[in-house]
């Protein structure tokens, strides 16, 4: 799972089927999510990118991306957005997206 800054998004989110969950240290079902994202990055490892971002460090990214509460999960293929979650999400949620983005 990695932790990326404003100058790597792009890039992490650019190759692939990404998930980045965007969150910050003192939110508790942010640190709940975090504990599903690393099953998740565990469970597709190799296949799909799980990152977290930490707005707090990356608040401009909270403003481009328009996010507005937390936790928020966006999905990416290829650099383009393919789903966002608002608050948090199952595993069972979570890896059907993955899932559906991979094929």
């Amino acid at each position: 799972m990695l932790k990326p800054t404003l100058a790597e998004f792009k890039k992490i989110t650019g190759q692939g089927v990404v998930l980045v969950d965007f969150d910050v240290a003192w939110c508790a079902p942010c640190r709940i999510q975090e504990i599903i994202i690393g099953s998740l990055a565990r469970r597709f490892s190799g296949r799909a990118t799980l990152s977290v971002l930490d707005l707090d460090h990356n608040s401009r990214l909270a403003g481009i991306m328009q996010i507005k509460s937390v936790p928020t999960l966006v999905l990416f293929k290829e650099g383009k957005e393919v789903t966002r979650f608002i608050g948090l999400q199952s595993e069972e949620t979570l890896s059907k997206a993955i899932e559906e983005a991979l094929r």
